[in-house]
């Protein structure tokens, strides 16, 4: 399945409101990914600025976040709906060190990964991170003949007792993938 590979805590953040990630690359790609948080943390301060870390004081569950929440590990899956791309202009003054005065036109381009639909895993996923969208092998579903029902086929190291939900009625499914759990 498809992976995307997110720094902490916005890794978590996306399984608690955020739905736009921002790249400075698009993709193509609609559909689930799994969301798979980064060895390496932000630092506070690429996450808020100086006045939003004033009005944020000593809250607990900004630092909860940042520091207890899971590195190195698939987290969860969302959907990727659309790819929006933002064209912001503006005024950069460049620094060596103090004000200057020189400014420059910058134009870079950023894109909006529209997100929806997130599931967060009731257990992680250890799992090295890379760049760019790389597919995990572990997490699938696939149908036992053409356009039929999908079923579990991961090979995932988790309890079993985190992966399936389900009843007897209502049939089992994999927490992870969606199919039909059958093992």
């Amino acid at each position: 399945m498809k992976t995307l590979t997110v720094k902490q805590p916005f890794a978590y953040l996306i399984f608690n409101g955020k739905d736009i990630e921002n790249r400075t690359w698009p993709t193509k790609h609609r559909g689930r990914v799994l969301i798979h948080a980064s060895a390496k943390r932000c630092n506070f301060n690429e996450i808020f600025t100086d006045e939003q870390w004033i009005e944020t004081g000593e809250n607990n569950r900004v630092e909860c976040i940042l520091f207890t929440s899971p590195v190195s590990a698939i987290i969860g899956s969302v959907e990727i709906v659309d790819c929006v791309v933002n064209h912001p202009s503006v005024w950069a003054e460049k620094r060596d060190g103090r004000l200057n005065s020189a400014k420059q036109w910058i134009e870079k381009p950023i894109y909006n990964w529209v997100l929806a639909n997130p599931i967060l895993f009731p257990e992680p996923i250890p799992a090295k991170g890379k760049l760019s969208l790389w597919d995990y092998p572990n997490i699938l579903a696939e149908p036992e003949e053409k356009d039929g029902e999908l079923f579990c086929h991961c090979q995932l190291s988790v309890d079993e007792k985190y992966q399936v939900t389900g009843s007897a009625h209502f049939g089992h499914h994999c927490r992870y993938c969606g199919g039909r759990w059958y093992k």
